[in-house]
């Protein structure tokens, strides 16, 4: 008797493959959140959970990208010196930085290098922050890392939900961790689950445009072990692409944003509204330029400019705080809150 003609073609080597690498690929991304490790640190709790374990992928080990605790900084004098020096420039004027501004420090952190370990445990101007990074949900946050009075230290748990990042607070062996959505500061497992971080004040720009508000900023240093990564931007396709690497649900529908359009939440005193990069632009008939918001009987100004991704709100009345604000792609808003209505 004959084989198959499937067999006798040898098809049957690659659909066998294919159907191979299909298995190996599903039990890497449903692998359950790992219990104790090595590395004297404890286990991430899925319990209690606030979402359904299913929607929690697993696309790296833990720590698979290195957070950083307390990193060296430099100032906008050495940066120039160390471009003068070196053969790669360290930053120029357009590349964008997550400034913050607290206590009367400044401090600037280059994308090029979040993207890279996607959270820094810092402390600028006294108070405890955790600068966040999601580069897949195009997600940028400042939390202040005092919850319950004790100072938490966050790192890359590997586990998305929503393409989101979820941070896990880093606890000694023995004890245990929970989840944290990046985008919202929510912790959705663990001993810690419904507890929220407190967002702080955060801007998008360039490292030209900071430099000008603020010549006295710091900047944070590259971390020697990661200076080849540097070099690469594994996203630079992706943030052109309507393409989605994880799932999403629920997904916004078609309409005037596309899914990688920026938004931002802005944190004002009568509750928070959300502005979407693309809106400012029709808005004004122009690429760039500012916007007045009013809020809670106060003038707020957006500036804004879309083709570099700047984005920063500031009261009209410079003794009122300045506004809490988070970025994040359009489509990881909607996964979070489909009643999300995008200004102006």
């Amino acid at each position: 008797m004959r084989p198959p003609a499937l067999i006798r073609s040898g098809w049957w080597v690659l659909v066998a493959a294919v159907f191979v690498t299909a298995l190996v690929a599903i039990a890497f991304i449903w692998t359950p959140l790992e219990p104790a490790t090595s590395n004297g640190l404890g286990s991430i709790s899925t319990e209690p959970s606030l979402v359904d374990p299913a929607e929690i992928i697993r696309a790296m080990a833990r720590d698979g990208l290195e957070a950083l605790t307390d990193p060296a900084f430099m100032t906008p004098d050495a940066v120039t010196a160390h471009n003068e020096a070196e053969r790669g420039k360290l930053l120029v004027s357009s590349d964008p930085v997550v400034g913050v501004s607290l206590g009367g420090e400044a401090r600037a952190y280059p994308l090029r290098l979040l993207r890279w370990h996607e959270v820094v445990n810092d402390t600028v101007g006294g108070v405890p922050v955790a600068v966040t990074y999601s580069p897949l949900s195009g997600g940028v946050a400042v939390w202040d890392r005092v919850v319950d009075g004790a100072v938490l230290e966050f790192a890359v748990s590997g586990r998305l939900i929503d393409s989101n990042t979820l941070l896990y607070d880093r606890r000694p062996k023995g004890t245990l961790s929970s989840l944290w959505r990046q985008l919202t500061g929510e912790a959705i497992t663990g001993p810690s689950a419904g507890r929220r971080l407190t967002s702080l004040p955060v801007v998008l720009a360039t490292w030209a445009d900071w430099t000008s508000a603020h010549p006295e900023t710091t900047v944070m240093a590259p971390n020697p072990d990661s200076k080849r990564l540097y070099r690469r931007d594994p996203y630079h396709s992706y943030r052109g692409s309507d393409v989605l690497r994880f799932p999403v649900d629920p997904l916004p529908p078609e309409g005037d944003l596309a899914l990688k359009d920026l938004v931002a939440a802005i944190g004002f005193p009568d509750g928070e509204a959300y502005y979407a990069l693309r809106y400012l632009e029709q808005a004004t008939g122009a690429p760039q330029g500012s916007w007045a918001a009013f809020h809670d009987g106060r003038v707020y100004v957006i500036d804004f400019d879309a083709e570099a991704g700047s984005f920063s709100v500031r009261p009209e009345d410079t003794t009122s705080p300045r506004p809490r604000v988070r970025f994040g792609y359009w489509f990881a808003w909607y996964a979070v809150d489909p009643e999300i209505v995008p200004l102006p």
